[in-house]
């Protein structure tokens, strides 16, 4: 994976012109929307994107975005690291009406390959490849974050062991209570 820093924004066009490609790494605390749904900013994304023609002359981007991230595990509310992967194929348009004539023209079209392309609009000539990075994974996350049973089972179980001593503990001081109360009342019924 290369060193360079990770280009935020692209001239899409140009690339696909050009044969482009992007491999770098993307730190996630550079992504706050992801960063909404993880339990920590800590680590990177490895991105890898070409930038390339499809036979019919339209531009197209075609590569993947993974990275771990850690999660709030839904059982023991610890974090449990989740591998997220996403393969990118998308066709680009210039503008919101480019994108709905390309959207129209597949509809139209053969089942073929290129029917399974999204669509990713270029604002103003240039392509967000922070938002796009962030888009694929969210998309990606798992509904529900888990650790697999053993571990969850391992931390549930300390858990249950915590409650019960506090448990133990509430019993006793409502005991406390209850024999305050008693002697109150008695005291009140001798007066």
């Amino acid at each position: 994976m290369s060193n360079d820093p990770f280009p935020e924004r692209v001239v899409a066009r140009k690339l696909c012109q050009m044969n482009g490609a992007i491999n770098s790494t993307l730190s996630l605390d550079k992504l706050p929307r992801l960063s909404e749904y993880l339990h920590d900013k800590h680590g990177q994304v490895e991105v890898r994107l070409s930038f390339d023609r499809d036979e019919g002359g339209a531009d197209v981007i075609i590569g993947s975005v993974n990275a771990v991230v850690n999660l709030q595990c839904q059982r023991c509310l610890e974090p449990t690291p989740v591998k997220v992967l996403s393969d990118i194929i998308m066709r680009v348009a210039n503008d919101e009406d480019d994108a709905a004539k390309l959207t129209r023209m597949l509809a139209e079209t053969a089942v073929d390959r290129l029917q399974k392309l999204d669509i990713v609009v270029c604002d103003e000539g240039e392509l967000d490849l922070i938002a796009l990075v962030e888009d694929e994974l969210i998309l990606s996350l798992p509904i529900v974050a888990s650790h697999n049973n053993e571990q969850c089972n391992d931390r549930l179980n300390k858990l249950r062991e915590q409650a019960g001593k506090i448990e133990n503990t509430n019993i006793k001081g409502l005991d406390v209570l209850e024999k305050l109360k008693q002697e109150l009342a008695d005291k009140q019924n001798n007066d």
